[in-house]
């Protein structure tokens, strides 16, 4: 085994791996880690995470969950420009909204919310506005464990009672998260159950905009506007692989997480889309926004090897696909999709984008 691992990206990494070349003083001292029977504590140098200021705490503080949420919410919403709100659960997003066009922040937030109510409970939003009182109000309605932004109106904080933790956060700090293929990182370190450690690049990503994608358009049809728009917006959710994310007009529809393979990934998003519509209609829940798939675009961090992944997108009413190349039936599954009339973003092989954390 280390004979074929050493002939991959040798040269790359260091002979000797000096972990302990900086020295991480320690933040804060966290609730407790992954379960309540493990001890945390978050280590920082001039990080993001480091510069959070906490205006309301609770329960003695944010536990490891908590921390890793807001990490992760930082990383996907500091792609964004526009007024955009993602509120996380277990370091993945259960629903996220960005602005088109301009709308109440309270909107944005209750697109985000609504787009998957049940997993909202308890979670973390992050918003990357000022909070305003109208805003407030509406997060105040569903139980959530922590609230980050970077400035809060007169009075909002105060708003807060019971144990949501409330955090302040620098936007210029924000914006030095490495996200861009050009941008400085530092590599990411991952301790393995026996003691190994694994030394890797960070995900970057080389597409800044929806004109950056264009080029790997592959089907007949090309993407509205509209629809590059949704499949750009959809790359930047950060979701643990393999996965799929279901939007469109700036806010998601459908999200699937976690699966071992990638069709399911579809299914668990379409499975829930339908009971969530369900819950909404028994409990007399008015959702924000149309939910509906049908009219969504799909973009997948996993490739299509076969036609059956684009076949149920067409009956689920998908009208735009983006996927990483892979596969020798790659077209027979292109043919399949212009069958259908769905445009088709056919990433290279080398943007592939799984994310494992």
């Amino acid at each position: 085994m280390a004979d074929a691992l050493s002939r991959r990206n040798v040269g790359e990494h260091p002979q000797n791996l000096e972990v302990q070349r900086h020295v991480y003083g320690k933040a804060i001292d966290l609730r407790y880690g992954t379960n309540p029977s493990q001890t945390a504590a978050l280590y920082a140098e001039n990080t993001f995470l480091e510069t959070l200021k906490e205006l309301k705490t609770g329960k003695g503080g944010p536990s490891q969950t908590n921390v890793e949420d807001i990490a992760y919410a930082a990383l996907i919403v500091g792609y964004f420009h526009e007024p955009t709100v993602v509120i996380m659960k277990h370091e993945n997003p259960s629903g996220l909204a960005t602005q088109y066009s301009p709308e109440p922040l309270s909107d944005t937030y209750k697109k985000a919310r609504d787009a998957d109510f049940r997993a909202a409970f308890g979670g973390a939003v992050f918003i990357n506005q000022p909070v305003d009182m109208e805003t407030a109000e509406a997060v105040r309605e569903l139980f959530t464990e922590i609230l980050v932004a970077p400035d809060y109106e007169q009075g909002v904080v105060g708003k807060f009672k019971g144990s949501i933790r409330i955090f302040a956060y620098d936007e210029r700090k924000l914006k030095t998260i490495p996200r861009y293929s050009d941008d400085q990182f530092n590599p990411e370190l991952k301790t393995l159950p026996d003691g190994s450690i694994v030394r890797s690049d960070p995900l970057l990503s080389p597409i800044r905009s929806a004109e950056d994608m264009v080029q790997y358009v592959v089907s007949d049809r090309p993407p509205t506007e509209k629809e590059l728009r949704d499949l750009l917006t959809g790359y930047r959710i950060r979701l643990r692989s393999n996965s799929v994310r279901m939007l469109k007009d700036g806010y998601t529809t459908g999200l699937g997480t976690g699966q071992q393979d990638r069709i399911m990934c579809i299914d668990v998003a379409a499975y829930k889309n339908r009971k969530l519509h369900q819950l909404a209609r028994r409990a007399g829940v008015k959702r924000v926004a149309d939910y509906r798939i049908a009219g969504s675009v799909l973009v997948s961090d996993g490739f299509f090897p076969f036609t059956d992944s684009i076949e149920l997108a067409h009956e689920l009413g998908i009208t735009a696909v983006l996927a990483p190349h892979g596969g020798q039936r790659f077209e027979e599954v292109l043919a399949k999709a212009n069958e259908f009339g769905i445009a088709f973003v056919d990433f290279p092989d080398y943007t592939r984008f799984f994310d494992h954390h």
